[in-house]
């Protein structure tokens, strides 16, 4: 696996799912593709009939699409920019996969708000 980095922009969880917020390219559906193959045996590119032929996920917009195994669940939808991931599974494996994707995202800082000052009447 190439060793890019991709921006993860949000995370979150809640009991037995994990949420994952990323930009829509096609590079962040390849790298999420190896690692969930790897732990979880499901994938995000599927529905080819030929490895050779691949996907194109930025032309997406508007699309859930999910896969399932004995290991648990995963769903995508694809906005116009940014595509959200969720995980349901096993802690231990959504510990595992953790791990295996911060090796391959960055966080973006954040933005500072600007106060605006009002005069007074």
């Amino acid at each position: 696996m190439k060793n890019k980095k991709i921006t993860l922009h949000s995370i979150g969880n809640q009991d037995n799912l994990n949420f994952y917020v990323f930009d829509k390219k096609q590079k962040v559906a390849e790298i999420l593709d190896e690692i969930l193959g790897e732990i979880l045996d499901m994938e995000i590119l599927h529905g080819c009939p030929s490895k050779d032929k691949k996907i194109n996920i930025e032309k997406y917009s508007d699309i859930h699409q999910s896969d399932f195994s004995k290991n648990g669940r995963i769903d995508v939808f694809f906005g116009n920019k940014k595509m959200f991931v969720t995980i349901h599974c096993s802690e231990k494996l959504r510990l595992k996969f953790n791990e295996a994707l911060f090796k391959y995202t960055k966080m973006p800082k954040p933005i500072k708000i600007k106060k605006k000052k009002f005069k007074k009447k």
